[in-house]
């Protein structure tokens, strides 16, 4: 199988199982906001063809650019990962959000973790075998360095969304449970940026 087809096929699975976490945030009734979106009948299924569809693109538009600068392949799939493992932490406490009716303060620790804890883990082997291809058997001691490194990131991430639905009123009149959001997508976005670093040039060293 040539190296494209496989990069198409794993990005429409990235999209496929990304829109699955998407529908928890979307029928969070928390977010008020999202209420009649929620409503809509063929959402689900349109997000179901959409999102592969985007991932497969963009997978197909980064190995034509990587012909003239080679890292944007990597680059691609990291965002792509870095996407899917976004809505994999959101999504989950986005259900658990739902479920216990938890939307700030320290109580929101421990569901930030679990969700944080899910993403990390498909984020290793996603990154692992597809973005960075280091082909070698999982080792103890990479595992460790990418456990260190997630853990670092866990402690920012979890930080920032515990301060700020603590010490920060939801900004633009939004809702506790789009609030909630807004500060994990922040959160994500600077714990990621720690994480490609740690992950490309301390754990799998490519």
């Amino acid at each position: 199988m040539s190296n494209l087809k496989r990069d198409v096929i794993l990005g429409l699975v990235c999209g496929e199982v990304t829109s699955w976490f998407l529908i928890f945030i979307i029928k969070n009734p928390y977010i008020e906001e999202l209420g009649a979106l929620a409503k809509i009948e063929n959402m689900v299924w349109l997000l179901l063809i959409a999102m592969p569809v985007i991932f497969s693109l963009g997978v197909i538009i980064g190995n034509l650019v990587a012909k003239l600068i080679k890292v944007i392949s990597q680059v691609v799939k990291f965002l792509e990962v870095g996407i899917l493992n976004t809505f994999i932490d959101l999504g989950i406490l986005n259900l658990l959000v739902w479920q216990t009716g938890i939307t700030s303060g320290g109580y929101l620790a421990p569901l930030n973790t679990v969700s944080f804890l899910c993403a990390a883990t498909n984020s290793y082997y996603w990154n692992k075998f597809w973005t960075f291809k280091s082909g070698v058997g999982i080792r103890r001691k990479e595992f460790l360095q990418f456990l260190i490194i997630s853990v670092i990131g866990w402690g920012i991430n979890t930080g920032i969304v515990v301060l700020g639905t603590t010490y920060l009123a939801p900004a633009f009149v939004l809702s506790a449970g789009a609030w909630v959001n807004v500060v994990k997508l922040s959160a994500t976005f600077i714990s990621m940026v720690w994480n490609f670093i740690g992950y490309k040039f301390i754990v799998f060293k490519v």
